[in-house]
């Protein structure tokens, strides 16, 4: 079998960006079997040998706007999976803080220096993404989530909450994101944490990947705020979180 053309161009042009693995990992989030995965690699490589100096390709960037994240909160909502459009370059900072207001009229009071990049992971614009990041970073980069923690990155997911109107929402909702780490074989941690007027949880994964994740129940939405670490950075966004249909 032939190796996909529009596989081999998203590894030509990432080769040099993530590791096999890391590429690997995410082209298997996209349907990409092993045996594809091994064909294109070895095309790619091939390729990268005869012309080393190849520019990035149309293909390539289609492909890649496909190859997002993994989702934490896949295992509370389910819903089809379908390749999201690149974000956009990161808009021009501004020298004070400024705030972002959300899809779902929740606002974020952003650090110094910080942006807001938006997008959706379906077309019916359900599911908000927004990375607050440096300005200037570069946006391929929020596709790996071990970078997160050095070069800053916040990723916020929105979308509506099966556990509205729930009175034990939170107990359930603790459930659902233990059970997802453990199901992947993750030594981690879970506490309770109050932002504002929300309730929520905090999970501190420390094997194999060391990050923090924070779950906040709003009255119809719920929140998801990852970063790589548990810094002032983070705390400043997560703590700035105000819900306008839960405080009205």
């Amino acid at each position: 079998m032939a190796a996909k053309p529009e596989v081999v161009a998203y590894l030509l042009e990432n080769l040099k960006k993530f590791s096999a693995n890391q590429l690997r990992e995410q082209l298997a989030q996209e349907g990409i079997s092993q045996k594809e995965f091994d064909e294109a690699f070895s095309a790619a490589q091939q390729a990268a040998l005869a012309a080393p100096a190849r520019k990035p390709s149309p293909a390539g960037k289609i492909f890649l706007a496909g190859a997002g994240a993994a989702v934490i909160i896949a295992a509370l909502v389910s819903l089809s999976h379908k390749p999201a459009e690149e974000p956009p370059p990161p808009p021009p900072a501004t020298s004070a803080e400024s705030a972002y207001v959300g899809h779902y009229d929740y606002v974020v009071r952003l650090p110094k220096d910080y942006v807001a990049v938006q997008k959706f992971k379906d077309d019916r614009k359900t599911i908000e993404q927004v990375y607050f990041c440096k300005a200037g970073t570069d946006p391929t980069q929020f596709l790996n989530e071990g970078l997160y923690g050095q070069l800053g990155i916040v990723r916020l997911q929105a979308e509506p909450s099966e556990f509205a109107n729930d009175l034990n929402g939170l107990a359930a909702l603790t459930r659902a994101a233990s059970s997802r780490a453990a199901s992947r074989g993750e030594k981690f941690s879970v506490k309770n944490i109050q932002i504002s007027s929300l309730r929520g949880i905090q999970v501190n994964y420390e094997m194999p990947n060391a990050r923090v994740e924070c779950f906040i129940l709003g009255d119809k939405v719920l929140y998801s705020f990852l970063a790589g670490e548990d810094d002032d950075t983070f705390r400043d966004i997560l703590n700035s979180l105000r819900d306008a249909n839960s405080e009205s």
